[in-house]
Order: C-alpha cells, then structure tokens, then sequence
C-alpha cells in the first residue's frame, strides 16, 4: 500500500523488482502524475477465501486503507432474495385525452393503449425506492445517451409538443385495470419497460409541462393467467436495440455514399449503410461501422479511437464522414486495409496478429508515409483512378511489400519498448493510448527515412513504378 502514497514511492516501486505487467499498468495509467496532481489509489482486495484471525486484525488496522471481501462478506452483500412483488397500491391516472383503445386478443389479457401526460407517471407509487421497477430486467442505467436526449427535450418547451412522436413509450403490467370516464384505475403494478424514461421524468419533475405525452401501454395480467409477467417482460426487453449508428443509417451522407458506391463501382461493391441491406449479388461488400473505423485511422490518423464505434457516429460523426470523404476514398482504405490482414501473419508479436487496433494502426502508418511521398499524395487526394483496373492491382503489389516493410520497424519498436519496460508489451493499453500510438508512428517514420537513404528504391513511389506503373511527374 505504502508504494502508492506518493510520485516518489512511485518512482521507487518502478526501479525495484515489481512485475514487468504491474509497472506497465502503472505507467499506461499515468498513476504518477495522477498521483501528483492529489489524486488518491483505492485498493481493494477481493478473495473466494475466508479471513482469517490475522486477517481481520489488519483490516481493522488499515481501515481507511484497504477495503477487502471475502466470500462471506460477498455472500452477506450480493444473494439471491426472493422475487420482488409489484407495487400493491391502487393509483387513479387522469387522462386529459380520453381517447383509450383495448385489445383482448388473447383469453384474459387486457390490453389498453393511451396517451398520458407525464406529469401523471410521477403518480405510480414506487419511483422513489426502485419497487416500481421490480419486474424489469435492469434499473437505472445513469447518465447515457437516451436519458441525456430525454433531459435535453425536457429543457426545451418548444420540443414539449413533440415529446410523443420521438419517444418509444413505456409498458406497465398490472393485476387490474379499469377504465373510468376519464381517467383509469390500475392496482397491482409494475413498469417493464421504460424505467430509464419514468426515472428521467421523476429526476426533471420541475421540466415537465402539460404538453408532455407518452405513449403508455398497460397489459392487465390476472395471477391465474397462463402467461406469466415473466414471459411479457423478457419479449418487450428482448427486440434489437436501436444504436446511434443505425439512427445515421439514413440521412442524407450515408444514402449518397450508397448510390456513389453504386455508380463508381457499377454495382458490384455494396456500401451496406444499414443492417438488413441483403448482400447477395455484389463482389464486395463495405459495412457502414467499418467504414468509419477505416476513415478514422487512414485519413484522420486516429486508430485509437477505432474501437469506438458510437463515438465515431455521435460527436466525430463529421469529422469522419467530412464533405473530402467519397466511395472511392472508403474503397481504397478497405483494400489497404485488407492487405494488412493478409500480411499481419507476419507480425513477429504474436498477440497483435488478430487485434485489430494494431490493423488500423498499421493503415494509420501507411497513409501517414504515403503523404510524404508524391506518388502517396496523388493517390489519397485522388483515388478514382486507382480503385480499379489495372492501376488497382499495381497499388494492391505496391501496399503489399510496402506493409511488410513496416511490419519489420513496427517489431523492432515492440522489441525495444517491452525491453525498457520489462519484457512486457501490454498491447491491448497501448493501441487506446494516443501518445504511446503516437511514438511508435514517430519511431516507424524516422525508421523508414534512414531507410530511404540507403535503398532509395523502397520509396512508394519507386515500388509502384518498378510494378509497371509510370514515373511519378514532377
């Protein structure tokens, strides 16, 4: 414990005998400057054992040191309880649109469907304490997406109206519902779905104005019925989630670059913008999440970032899919992209073979060295002449002996890192963190020059003329 007290502490654990995995951890994380900046390390530990005398008599001398479990505080912590019943109270909702539609389509299940204010949700008994929520599959998520658009809507009054067109609505099961003149009794409750929205609701009351409406559908569910609560909640919560990335699936960007990818390619290369887009007929097929990963590292230079999908489709979203960015431009980054695949076999670091931020980090690589070659630089800026035909085989030659004369300064840097830092390259850390991924380019770079200045004809212009191509004019 006493190691991680201060940066000099550090500094010394760093020096000693520590294991190479646990000093790699520390410097990936930055514990150091964390540390120096007032930051504090909470330690845990955590064990299926029993503690024993000598145990518990640390613990309690290190108190506000360590916290530790072991199986009989886990057991007194996390166990199985019986399952939670629904709220029992009978609760009166008013409908200020007294417009209801019922179905009992299958014996002895009622279903209602309205529009209610969601001022009137805050009445259900239940929100405070979770009970409310005990049959859904999950409670409050925090702060995500969804409740953070919901809460965005809330603040604006002039979106009030609209609340009901954009909003999915919520499910409540209940033991009785009866339908009165203008309003609707229901005992016996609980909401299946929704939770994230009631809760949201509940934590912004103050927001919420008359024009608010949701889309509300209750299921009465008899205790003698054949179909269990259990069976409707696990079908409402079990549909394909909708992601960010599907929302942008058809707006204006990705539906031209599907009919660019149409037209460049006459058909047989489909750019597939949404999941569903059947794939039968075409030679290649690009997807939309791919795509993106693509344009991320080859044209921003990011690959650390590749892993975040989401991010790419939300506040990157047009950075990646900038006005600069064409079929053509996406197709050539594909097929380089594909030549790395083929060729990381030859990645001496076994681990990395098959990650695939070392792919894109590679495909970073390679466009950052073309954009200081002629040629490279003809080829990004305009690649229509050079995704097909003859000139595109030459290319795919080219990219070929190009990557694997990266391959071997990218094993040399590995070699040299994980000798400084105890024989140990913690990969997977290391292709997320911008500065470390920023080295190893800078180290590849300087690598490839000195190269150049011994055999001046591994420059990538001077190995897509020798397959055939013309000089590069000047």
């Amino acid at each position: 414990m006493s190691w991680f007290e201060t940066p000099e502490t550090i500094d010394e654990l760093l020096k000693g005998t520590a294991s190479s995995e646990l000093k790699s951890l520390i410097s990936g994380l930055k514990i150091k400057e964390k540390i120096s900046k007032g930051c504090k390390v909470n330690l845990l530990f955590i064990t299926n054992k029993a503690f024993d005398a000598n145990a518990k008599e640390f613990l309690k001398a290190n108190v506000d040191k360590l916290e530790a479990d072991d199986f009989q505080r886990i057991f007194d912590k996390y166990t199985y309880v019986a399952e939670e019943e629904a709220v029992a109270a009978e609760t009166v909702l008013d409908l200020k649109i007294p417009q209801l539609i019922e179905y009992s389509l299958v014996k002895n299940i009622k279903v209602s469907i309205l529009a209610l204010q969601a001022k009137e949700l805050l009445k259900l008994d239940g929100i405070r304490d979770n009970t409310l929520f005990a049959k859904n599959v999950r409670y409050g998520l925090g702060k995500t997406r969804v409740n953070k658009d919901i809460r965005d809507t809330l603040k604006k009054k002039d979106e009030h109206p609209k609340f009901f067109l954009y909003h999915n609505g919520i499910t409540i099961v209940c033991q009785k519902i009866e339908s009165l003149s203008n309003s609707v009794k229901i005992s016996g409750y609980s909401v299946i779905n929704g939770c994230q929205s009631v809760l949201t609701f509940y934590e912004n009351s103050s927001s919420l104005s008359d024009e608010i409406y949701v889309l509300t559908k209750m299921i009465e569910v008899p205790s003698a019925s054949q179909i269990s609560v259990d069976d409707i909640t696990y079908w409402e919560n079990n549909q394909n989630a909708i992601s960010v990335r599907d929302l942008k699936a058809n707006d204006l960007i990705q539906r031209c670059l599907q009919r660019e990818f149409e037209e460049v390619f006459e058909n047989k290369v489909l750019y597939r913008r949404q999941r569903g887009d059947p794939k039968e007929g075409y030679a290649e097929i690009i997807e939309r999440d791919f795509a993106a990963q693509l344009i991320a590292a080859f044209y921003l230079g990011e690959p650390h970032i590749t892993h975040l999908r989401n991010s790419l489709f939300e506040d990157r979203y047009f950075d990646v899919f900038s006005k600069h960015i064409n079929a053509s431009k996406i197709y050539l980054a594909n097929a380089i992209y594909k030549i790395i695949d083929d060729n990381a076999v030859k990645l001496q670091f076994e681990r990395i073979r098959n990650y695939g931020l070392a792919k894109f980090f590679i495909l970073s690589a390679v466009g950052a060295l073309m954009r200081e070659d002629a040629k490279g630089q003809e080829i990004l800026q305009n690649p229509e002449d050079y995704v097909k035909g003859t000139n595109l085989d030459i290319l795919k030659k080219t990219i070929e002996k190009f990557v694997q004369l990266l391959i071997l300064d990218i094993d040399y840097f590995i070699e040299d890192w994980s000798r400084e830092n105890g024989n140990f390259f913690d990969y997977k850390n290391f292709f997320k963190n911008h500065e470390q991924v920023t080295t190893m380019l800078q180290s590849v770079r300087t690598a490839y020059k000195k190269q150049l200045v011994h055999h001046g004809e591994d420059a990538f212009s001077k190995i897509f003329e020798s397959y055939g191509a013309p000089a590069t004019s000047k």
